[in-house]
């Protein structure tokens, strides 16, 4: 880095900034870092020059000249010959008038370069009247601060100008990601004032009906014991869905499977069996330590009333291929697994002691739950009622979610596991090489069901079971018991009575139980797609209509046909998977029967909280699709 050449205090002479001509100027200092000297003008100007604008006193004195640099520059030829010469006296041809400042794109770089010859009063004052000297110098000290202050403009432009243009050429590349921004926040902008405009329709709806009395604020008190018939409802399936769920099986087990021909074999002894008891209680654990396992995504059910979110472990696909993964090394092991099926009825009284040992743990930690932990059911105060429908929303025990434990693990992997001992037991019973072709379309289609029931079990999250209802005596002994049992009715029900299909029936069968998972799983999947992203370019082909909840309800296609059509498409698989076992019974109708009643049932629940949640507007929606569950019948 070059050094000092010009010491502080001497006087050398420095170039006017924008110009081509040198003042007389006295160093004052000298920045090392900038490599900038701080001159001051005879007038007292401060300004920051650089070394190659100064230039020693002895270039500018010419041999013999006594005239002193600033009298000399005076004189030449950039002064206007018009201010220094009298009118009469030509000027000479070496003598050129002064350039016009010519004014550059600044766009392009160029800075705006003044050319101005300094002036001196000296040189006016000479043949002027006192007056006139004294205006002339006035009008010099005007320039000289002007031309100053444009210099200092020029300056301080130079750099923000550079950094513009930079600027320039940044937007003008990002210019198409600006443009996709601009249109998402207008579609969102589009929304929110629909969203909004919807809104206050329904705050309009809710002064309008708030002006009831305190008896009818009671009424939806009244109203959350209407669900299975209220107190007796619910007190008669506590009693009576245990008795029935052991006729159904003793019933399918015997040779004549005639509905009224209940001759037991066993007595209420029987049913209580401690090796069988630790089997169960076995089997739970596996599931546990299935359920704990820290595979699979992590999802978010919806919102709850006080705002929060939980969040739940999507691996029940994962732990259904351990199940079987389980069953395979037992066979392979040749582990009597036909042990199940001989001590059917004594597995379905330990798994409902266990529901019934839940429901009461959970009946009675829901008393230290805050209130706004507790579900609609929990709210009505009547004991019977709660009960069964579940006080607590979701029981947790750390970061075990009982709920939904009980709701995916064991009711699902105990159903898949009861049909493959199902299929050993045919072939035991029937001295069979292979299932019959009756059991291997029952188990093909209902494992078909449940694989994408686990492959879209973020879908389950928004039901009515995991999102609305209480953990009670309903959820427990139905995952527990009622799901699995009553779910592999058909191929419990196969072991002892086989069914010869042709062709023909097979086929009918086949086709029946695809039209109903076609339909299944693409009004569930649309729905699940619906609410995840109303905005995805796939569903654009959907007419909706707007609600005052901020959500949008669908008026087209499968969900313009009929308002459940995932309902129906449930049933049909249902009915078809009870073909399978032929017409000389009732008996392994029963499930199609049960899931008829249960959907027509859940129509009801549902409707009752759409019309909660979306007041008038879910009137509106009616009129667009008339139809629950069956076009044109209901």
């Amino acid at each position: 880095m070059p050094g000092q050449k010009f010491e502080d205090g001497s006087a050398v002479m420095g170039r006017w900034p924008g110009s081509s001509l040198y003042y007389e100027v006295q160093i004052v200092s000298f920045d090392p870092l900038s490599q900038l000297y701080t001159v001051r003008y005879k007038d007292g100007t401060e300004l920051d020059l650089k070394e190659g604008d100064m230039k020693a006193l002895s270039a500018f004195r010419k041999k013999g000249s006594s005239a002193s640099p600033s009298r000399r520059r005076s004189r030449s030829r950039s002064r206007s010959p018009a201010r220094i010469r009298s009118p009469g006296r030509t000027p000479k041809k070496s003598q050129q008038p002064s350039p016009v400042p010519v004014a550059r794109d600044s766009r392009k770089g160029d800075l705006l370069k003044v050319q101005l010859t300094p002036l001196r009063l000296e040189d006016f004052i000479s043949g002027k009247s006192n007056g006139e000297a004294e205006g002339i110098g006035k009008t010099v000290d005007f320039l000289r601060e002007n031309l100053r202050t444009t210099v200092e403009k020029d300056d301080y432009l130079r750099e923000p100008l550079r950094s513009n243009v930079e600027r320039e050429d940044f937007f003008r590349e990002s210019l198409p990601s600006n443009v996709e921004r601009e249109e998402k926040v207008v579609k969102e902008l589009v929304k929110n004032e629909r969203v909004l405009r919807y809104r206050r329709k329904k705050e309009d709806h809710v002064e309008k009906e708030s002006n009831y009395t305190e008896v009818d604020k009671a009424k939806p008190a009244e109203e959350i014991q209407s669900e299975f018939g209220g107190t007796i409802g619910t007190f008669f399936m506590t009693l009576s869905m245990p008795p029935l769920l052991y006729y159904l099986l003793n019933q399918c087990i015997q040779k004549n499977a005639s509905l009224f021909s209940f001759y037991p074999q066993w007595s209420l002894a029987d049913l209580w069996n401690p090796t069988v008891l630790g089997y169960f209680a076995l089997w739970m654990l596996l599931n546990a330590l299935f359920y704990l396992l820290p595979i699979g995504k992590v999802a978010y059910g919806v919102p709850l009333a006080n705002g929060k979110q939980l969040k739940y472990r999507i691996n029940g696909i994962h732990s259904l291929l351990l199940v079987s993964v389980m069953a395979a090394v037992l066979l392979y092991y040749q582990v009597n697994l036909l042990y199940v099926y001989n001590h059917l009825h004594q597995f379905a009284a330990a798994a409902t002691l266990f529901s019934v040992v839940l429901s009461v743990y959970a009946f009675a930690r829901s008393y230290r739950a805050p209130k706004e932990d507790l579900s609609e059911a929990g709210k009505s105060g009547n004991f019977i009622y709660t009960f069964f429908m579940g006080r607590e929303l979701n029981p947790h025990i750390g970061n075990f979610d009982l709920k939904y434990f009980i709701a995916i693990q064991p009711a699902i992997n105990g159903w898949v596991f009861l049909n493959i001992i199902m299929i050993l037991a045919e072939m035991h019973v029937q001295n069979l090489d292979v299932p019959s072709v009756s059991m291997i379309l029952v188990n093909s289609c209902q494992l078909l069901y449940v694989l994408h029931a686990l492959w879209n079990q973020e879908g389950m999250l928004t039901s009515l079971d995991i999102a609305y209802d209480g953990f009670g005596f309903m959820m427990a002994f139905g995952g527990l018991v009622w799901v699995p049992f009553t779910y592999a009715l058909q191929a419990i029900y196969l072991v002892n009575h086989p069914v010869d299909l042709s062709c023909t029936v097979v086929a009918s069968i086949i086709a029946l139980n695809t039209l109903g998972y076609l339909l299944f799983r693409y009004a569930n999947n649309q729905k699940f797609a619906f609410r995840k992203n109303p905005d995805d370019p796939k569903l654009s082909h959907l007419k909706t209509i707007p609600t005052s909840a901020g959500s949008q309800l669908i008026v087209s296609g499968l969900w313009g046909w009929v308002r459940h059509p995932n309902y129906l498409g449930d049933l049909i698989m249902a009915w078809a998977w009870c073909l399978h076992c032929g017409f000389a019974s009732i008996l392994p109708y029963f499930y199609g029967f049960f899931l008829t009643d249960l959907l027509l049932h859940r129509v009801t629940r549902v409707e009752q909280q759409c019309k909660r949640k979306y007041g008038p507007d879910w009137q509106k929606y009616c009129q667009h699709v008339p139809y629950r569950l069956v076009p044109y019948i209901y």
